[in-house]
């Protein structure tokens, strides 16, 4: 009789234990999952740090230009390479421009006011018509330019992008992969690319030699990898190594209605 009290009261004391061991755990879970702060890797897209973007459209006759050029050539220098991109593209018949530049530039417009100098961060998220500061002072502008680009450096994307660039004759190709690493679905995005050459004087350190012809994206699917390949046909062949290496490329990813660079990529 006594065993069979004390086999009783072992079966309730377990009983005990183990209903205490599931209400704390469900008590647990329940505040893990109404934990704002608390992340799962599994449904939390990968952040990832976007670079900067800058398309900076002058021309030979403009006064102000080299000012801005210069400020903001000062400025990408002090940067990790491909952190803060630059591209310095002619427009206007200048001589150095090309029916890409200008159509680019006239795309970013449109029917608003247009002008040199005219910088572009990340497409249309900022843009800076003229000199950031109306003294002229380069300390000055280069702050103003810097605090907008550090804007920029604090955000993140969905968007990784990798590419390689090899030349085959006077042909540059262009190969790599997009990637949407976040859980949502991804739309009315284009995939685009720019070559320029790194020249020897201001306003031609980054010049735009060639922009190639967008490439839609018209959904990105939630993890999605998609391949792409661009061809520059330009006339490198009767240039020597070292000339082709100063052609660098870029690539980027850019929201087609509001005109955001979501994410650009300079191949090493």
């Amino acid at each position: 009789m006594k065993k069979n009290k004390k086999s009783i009261k072992k079966i309730i004391f377990s009983y005990i234990v183990i209903s205490a061991l599931i209400l704390l755990f469900s008590t647990f879970s329940v505040c893990a999952q109404n934990d704002p702060d608390k992340k799962d890797s599994y449904s939390i897209p990968a952040e990832i740090s976007k670079n900067v973007l800058i398309e900076l459209f002058i021309n030979k006759g403009c006064s102000v230009c080299p000012k801005a050029a210069f400020c903001l050539e000062e400025i990408v220098w002090g940067y990790e390479p491909g952190k803060v991109i630059l591209v310095e593209s002619h427009i206007w018949g200048d001589g150095f421009d090309t029916p890409e530049t200008n159509t680019r530039y006239n795309w970013y417009a449109g029917d608003g006011p247009k002008g040199t100098p005219d910088a572009f961060f990340n497409g249309m998220s900022d843009r800076m018509q003229g000199l950031c500061c109306d003294c002229g002072d380069i300390d000055e502008n280069i702050s103003a330019y810097q605090e907008i680009i550090e804007k920029h450096l604090s955000k993140t994307t969905p968007i990784k992008i990798t590419a390689k660039q090899e030349i085959y004759g006077d042909k540059i190709i262009i190969e790599g992969e997009v990637a949407n690493k976040s859980h949502s679905m991804l739309n009315n995005l284009f995939l685009s690319g720019i070559i320029y050459f790194e020249g020897d004087e201001s306003e031609f350190f980054y010049l735009t030699k060639y922009i190639f012809e967008n490439q839609d994206i018209c959904q990105l699917a939630p993890l999605e990898n998609r391949k792409f390949s661009f061809v520059a046909d330009l006339e490198l062949n009767k240039l020597e190594k070292i000339e082709q290496q100063k052609y660098r490329g870029v690539v980027f990813v850019q929201e087609k209605l509001s005109k955001e660079v979501v994410q650009s990529f300079l191949i090493p």
